[in-house]
């Protein structure tokens, strides 16, 4: 007798444009290179809600987030990500594999270690 679980879906690649207080930034704003940026090669990039991000990244569903650091400072409570807990308990570890700049904008891939 099979027992229903939990899909496992695909790894994702996440693009935000985020101001350095960690706000999200509305893409359409962004220079068209930027946004390209964002895009990249891929179709599978998603800007998913605060509670979907938290829910991807503790079931540890991301490989590539992709970010457009805006240099301002917004504040508020839509920051890029709630609280979570991953599986294992430990941090989710990212590096920095490229950065490019476009103008005062600072984007920024990280993949998963």
């Amino acid at each position: 007798m099979k027992h229903p679980g939990k899909k496992a879906s695909a790894s994702r690649v996440i693009a935000l444009a985020l101001t350095w207080d960690g706000a999200r930034w509305p893409v359409r704003t962004l220079p068209p290179k930027a946004r390209a940026f964002l895009a990249g090669k891929l179709r599978d990039v998603s800007s998913p809600s605060c509670k979907k991000l938290s829910e991807l990244f503790a079931d540890d569903q991301v490989r590539e987030i992709r970010i457009c650091w805006v240099p301002r400072l917004k504040g508020g409570s839509e920051v890029l990500s709630k609280s979570f807990q991953t599986p294992a308990g430990t941090r989710i570890g990212f590096r920095s594999v490229k950065t490019v700049r476009f103008g005062d904008i600072l984007g920024v891939i990280y993949r998963r270690r």
